[in-house]
């Protein structure tokens, strides 16, 4: 159990500029909900000196990510959203947990969702909403800490938040921000002035999802029960993978697949496989891609905000499961390299073509996770990657986290790769699948590693 002591807003400590700022075609359509990750710490601590700590530095970060303290607000025409720079401030709650650190076993069950807030959409007005929400714990005996934050997901991407996680853990050990680490908040960058062109490509990404063979609807798959799952690849595993992927690899001189290819075709194999899908049976698996280093010019390092576009790899069940691993990896490489900057401007303008932003959100995938979100489950599977995120810095003054990840569950089908807090190139691979295919795919994934 989980008791709420106190909760506080927390907003800049200095003056910090006021006004609207203008969001992107990547903010526009991202997921309108807060993002949940979760941070443990291991380390003796004492409870109330932890939260002032962590509330007096987050008081400071807030003068540099300034847009974090605002709030949203929705244009009547047209549907667009833009940030409100008020300063009214981040939650910061107060909380302490009945249970050890040990009771929680490895997150991904329903009780750590205490350990994260929850930010209710449905019955308060977005520009009431704070963008950022977060939550210091101590378990009992005070052996153990976790924080628990919520991030609007229209402000920032994983990239950028964990950026402003990063930064704000390093004010808290009584450092300071190098220039080079200061955010970079003008997303007009990403702006295109010129009309919107029609599409020069399929762009799959918004085509309706396929259907299991001989169904119409996703009513009987979105009824099953969906259950969490850490399985954990060791740095010899990873290796073999990115082996066995590049054994057969058909085009010389091409650079090897990398780990995501990799570890996404293993597990887009092995979740086929489990599922027990027809050989005819389409299979998609969709992905998020970072365009920073993509779009021309390149996006700034520290660039804050939403700078993704939605991809899809496809194939039939059959094809993936009777070729090699190398097989299933070149049809998600196949996918990356189509992000040229002439694709990504041929996304954004069809999105930009939409008379309203409630219709181009209704076109993108995850746009919302109520009950009319687009269901990406079987025979399809989304995935995300996090290893190109340095997650295991945010060390608030008591050490880096002994685990970090996403929090709480979800109704569909997902993967999410990030690296292991061990420092020995080990990477966890959480999975939310449905419960009467689990047993099978765990033992796909490491009978075929």
């Amino acid at each position: 159990m989980v008791t709420i002591k106190a909760s506080y807003i927390v907003v800049p400590n200095e003056p910090t500029p006021e006004g609207f700022q203008w969001l992107s075609e990547p903010d526009q359509v991202a997921r309108q909900s807060h993002t949940p990750t979760i941070y443990v710490y291991n380390a003796k601590h004492n409870h109330d000196a932890l939260v002032e700590r962590i509330r007096n530095s987050l008081s400071k970060i807030l003068c540099y990510y300034y847009p974090v303290a605002g709030r949203l607000r929705k244009l009547e025409e047209g549907g667009r959203l833009e940030l409100n720079c008020n300063a009214k401030g981040a939650v910061l709650i107060d909380a302490e947990s009945t249970k050890t650190v040990h009771d929680y076993g490895d997150f991904m069950g329903d009780s750590a969702k205490d350990l994260v807030p929850k930010v209710e959409y449905t019955n308060t007005p977005i520009e009431e909403l704070p963008l950022l929400v977060v939550q210091v714990t101590s378990f009992l005996g005070d052996e153990a800490f976790s924080i628990g934050v919520a991030i609007s997901h229209t402000l920032s991407d994983g990239v950028a938040s964990i950026q402003f996680i990063n930064s704000w853990a390093k004010l808290a050990r009584g450092e300071t921000l190098e220039p080079h680490e200061m955010p970079f908040l003008d997303r007009t960058v990403l702006k295109f002035t010129e009309p919107p062109q029609s599409p020069r490509f399929e762009h799959q990404e918004f085509k309706p999802l396929p259907l299991i063979l001989g169904r119409s609807d996703t009513t009987i798959e979105k009824s099953k029960r969906v259950e969490a799952m850490t399985l954990k690849l060791t740095a010899e595993q990873v290796e073999k993978l990115k082996n066995k992927a590049n054994a057969d690899k058909s085009r010389e001189g091409s650079r090897p697949y990398s780990r995501f290819e990799a570890i996404g075709a293993h597990v887009w194999r092995c979740a086929s496989k489990a599922r027990g899908l027809d050989e005819n049976q389409p299979t998609l698996l969709r992905f998020n891609a970072d365009i920073r280093s993509r779009v021309i010019p390149p996006l700034p390092r520290n660039y804050f905000g939403n700078a993704l576009v939605l991809k899809t790899a496809s194939s039939r069940a059959g094809e993936i499961l009777s070729n090699s691993l190398g097989h299933a990896a070149q049809k998600i490489r196949e996918a990356v390299e189509e992000l040229t900057y002439e694709y990504i401007k041929s996304q954004i303008d069809l999105i930009r073509s939409q008379d309203d932003m409630d219709e181009a959100r209704a076109l993108s995938f995850g746009i919302n996770e109520g009950k009319d979100a687009v269901f990406v489950g079987n025979p399809n599977l989304r995935i995300t990657s996090w290893l190109s995120m340095s997650m295991n810095e945010a060390d608030f003054g008591l050490g880096k986290p002994i685990y970090l990840g996403l929090a709480g569950g979800t109704v569909q089908e997902r993967a999410l790769i990030t690296h292991s807090p061990d420092a020995d190139a080990s990477i966890f691979l959480f999975l939310h699948f449905q419960m009467e295919h689990i047993q099978l795919f765990k033992n796909y994934f490491y009978d075929e590693i």
